[in-house]
């Protein structure tokens, strides 16, 4: 099994390098640099892969340093109000393209959303290049990641079930227990079906909330529980941690009114038409998520039974 598309290791991040001033001005001046917006959420490239300046014509901005020696590379915070929107990072760029962009989206985010100190309201300013932010009083600030899994759920057959958020279209279910097994798919064209995720909340186990999050959104329990890998997903600042279940498909649905707006259970040619087939049609955000694949896994394995 592969990892996720943007769970990838190609820029060694050399943290030690980070306080080092006099370092980090000679590797600004050889440095590969990839210009992002955080305020309008874009990066600047192309259906090719990122775009690359140097110290000579990259723009003006607040700087982070990304990794690497040879060559270093930085990230600069700068207006780009063509630039390419941070969800359409493509599946296809260059591992190392995806990687940096990953890494420089999820930094930027941070430093556009906190520039005041969360006790002291203080104004903050970057330092350890770009990798921590401070005001006069009160502890550094480091960078966010927030834990999320995702899981999908099998009937331990050749079935699995896949829910449609309320974000995605159709019409507000009844917060009442139904049973949707056997029910027409037409409905998938009007909203996408994915799987059930949620973020991990204070004082849990990322398992636990798997379990939690398939009981509200759904109302069933789940009988087997594996980890399958983890994905960094940087709009704005997750890490998702991706599971697979087995489930009996006896049991009612019950499905949470104000987050589900159906779900059901689906076979393999039915998701591939939905996921697969549609490829063309498919935004970015989808094809690199963790939720694709989870799913093309699993119909990697139906198709081999």
């Amino acid at each position: 099994m592969m990892h996720p598309p943007l769970a990838v290791d190609e820029v060694d991040r050399f943290a030690a390098h980070r306080g080092d001033d006099a370092w980090l001005g000679d590797a600004w001046e050889k440095a590969q640099i990839v210009v992002c917006d955080p305020e309008r959420e874009r990066i600047d490239a192309d259906e090719d892969g990122l775009r690359y300046y140097d110290a000579g014509t990259a723009p003006d901005g607040p700087r982070v340093y990304l990794g690497g020696e040879d060559p270093p590379v930085f990230a600069v915070f700068a207006d780009l109000p063509e630039g390419l929107p941070g969800r359409w990072i493509k599946p296809t760029w260059a591992p190392r393209d995806l990687a940096v962009a990953v890494e420089a989206i999820g930094i930027g985010h941070w430093h556009a959303t906190y520039r005041f100190h969360p006790t002291t309201g203080e104004p903050l300013s970057a330092r350890m290049a770009g990798w921590e932010l401070s005001g006069a009083n009160g502890r550094p600030v480091f960078p966010r990641t927030d834990p999320a899994v995702i899981v999908l759920i099998d009937d331990g057959a050749d079935r699995v079930l896949l829910a449609q958020h309320q974000r995605y279209g159709g019409q507000p279910k009844p917060a009442v227990a139904q049973n949707t097994i056997g029910a027409s798919v037409q409905s998938t064209r009007s909203g996408r079906y994915a799987c059930i995720a949620g973020f991990v909340e204070p004082g849990e186990s990322a398992e636990a909330a798997v379990h939690r999050e398939v009981a509200e959104e759904v109302g069933i329990r789940l009988d087997r529980l594996d980890y399958v890998s983890s994905q960094p997903w940087p709009y704005p600042r997750s890490l998702m941690l991706a599971y697979r279940a087995t489930a009996d498909p006896s049991q009612t649905l019950a499905l949470q009114a104000e987050e589900i707006a159906d779900a059901r259970w689906f076979t393999a040619d039915e998701v591939r038409q939905m996921w697969v087939d549609t490829a063309d049609g498919t935004p970015s955000a989808v094809r690199i998520s963790v939720a694709r694949f989870l799913i093309e896994n699993w119909l990697e394995e139906e198709g081999g039974r």
